[in-house]
């Protein structure tokens, strides 16, 4: 499972944002996160996309209405 996870910098990367991004993310709560120690957070691609995923869904249904 380790393998899949991802560093902030890698998960950037994939999402074609910057890093700080990807922190501020995790820090509002909008992305799912696995803390390794008290310093190491890595992040599942797609637990991330999914989750990015619902909340653009859920944000255009809003708009609907």
């Amino acid at each position: 499972m380790n393998d899949d996870l991802l560093t902030a910098e890698q998960l950037a990367k994939k999402l074609g944002v910057k890093p700080n991004t990807v922190r501020k993310w995790h820090r509002a709560g909008l992305i799912p996160a696995s803390r390794l120690t008290p310093k190491v957070i890595r992040y599942d691609l797609d637990d991330v996309v999914s989750t990015l995923k619902n909340r653009q869904q859920l944000r255009g249904m809003n708009n609907a209405q």
